[in-house]
């Protein structure tokens, strides 16, 4: 097997940005060298709604979500519903019940 060298090495365009190019050789699969940002906000059946009223800020639902889509307002939590898979973890958890989850609808 013919080892790859810097001269023969090459980089195709947007691929394997994250490394040296030097070190990377050409016949490598492309996996796990492209960052995807996945959104799993798009294929939810419930999302969480934040009663705020009822919302004290003890950050329950924060620890306890699985995907750390929970971010703070100035008087409350509330989940980033591109990022929310709509598990009900946080509504579940909530010792206040400020969190309830309702059908998405489209």
């Amino acid at each position: 097997m013919e080892k790859k060298t810097e001269a023969t090495v090459k980089r195709k365009k947007g691929h394997y940005d994250m490394f040296d190019s030097s070190t990377v050789p050409d016949d490598l699969c492309p996996i796990a060298t492209d960052i995807i940002v996945m959104r799993t906000g798009e294929w939810r059946a419930e999302r969480p709604v934040v009663m705020r009223s009822k919302c004290v800020k003890c950050a329950t639902c924060w620890a306890f979500c699985p995907v750390q889509c929970i971010e703070e307002k100035p008087l409350w939590f509330e989940a980033d519903l591109s990022r929310c898979k709509g598990c009900g973890i946080c509504a579940t958890e909530c010792p206040h019940h400020a969190i309830i989850m309702v059908e998405e609808k489209e």
